[in-house]
């Protein structure tokens, strides 16, 4: 992580850290600019953020790419996860499924949530979804992810 990511020290928990990226007080990581999320609401166990695929994120047959799914899904499961931790505390995705119930298109504003569904000492449960801003369903997954110890 590059030296002006870092959290502030008076940062002690990932749901200030959360909260500071929602503010504009610190940087998001870099996978939101390659992949445009906007943290939109940040609370204990729950997040929600805004994407949306442009040019960059197509494939060959001219239709967003399906990674771009399943990367939003795990970015927002691991950051459910994240407002639960300590802000030092390492974690991983060890198994991510996600289920495309339609295509999205480019350049259409998506409402991405992740949730926490259970914690144990070292693995974190999450779900996640992409709805559109009607709130249709275009894909859902679960994440499964390891919580490293300091």
């Amino acid at each position: 992580m590059p030296p002006e990511a870092l959290p502030s020290p008076s940062l002690t928990t990932g749901l200030q850290v959360l909260e500071a990226i929602r503010d504009g007080r610190m940087p998001g990581s870099s996978i939101s600019h390659t992949m445009p999320m906007q943290l939109t609401h940040v609370g204990s166990g729950e997040v929600a953020m805004m994407a949306m695929p442009d040019t960059r994120h197509m494939n060959p047959s001219g239709m967003v790419h399906g990674g771009f799914a399943a990367t939003c899904i795990d970015s927002a499961a691991a950051l459910a996860l994240f407002s639960s931790l300590d802000a030092t505390t390492p974690y991983s995705t060890v198994d991510l499924n996600i289920t495309y119930v339609r295509p999205l298109a480019q350049n259409t504003q998506y409402v991405v949530t992740g949730r926490l569904k259970e914690r144990t000492k070292s693995l974190g449960l999450c779900s996640a979804e992409i709805r559109d801003v009607n709130d249709k369903l275009y894909a859902l997954g679960s994440a499964t992810l390891m919580i490293k110890a300091n």
